[in-house]
């Protein structure tokens, strides 16, 4: 048993894991809700900051199209649901 297994829902399974895009997160997140699935969603950072001593400035965030999205997002739903899930998600 690792320290954060108290985490992973046993009883839930991940439907969708992809870096970058929350708009495309948010798009599946409303078809699966209007489909009547019950998910479990959140974000986290897949990509440490850059920088040393205190300095969290990362030179990627200047350029012309702003700071960029490091962040990983996901959508989990419960095993019943599985199939049904990536099925809507595979439709475009």
């Amino acid at each position: 048993m690792g320290i954060l297994d108290f985490l992973d829902d046993k009883n839930t399974a991940l439907v969708y894991d992809e870096q970058k895009g929350r708009e495309d997160w948010k798009a599946a997140k409303e078809k699966l809700k209007t489909a009547g699935i019950k998910i479990n969603t959140g974000y986290y950072e897949k990509e440490c900051p850059v920088g040393g001593c205190g300095s969290k400035l990362d030179i990627r965030d200047f350029g012309p199209k702003g700071r960029i999205d490091r962040k990983g997002y996901y959508i989990r739903v419960a095993l019943a649901d599985v199939e049904k899930a990536k099925t809507i998600l595979a439709v475009k």
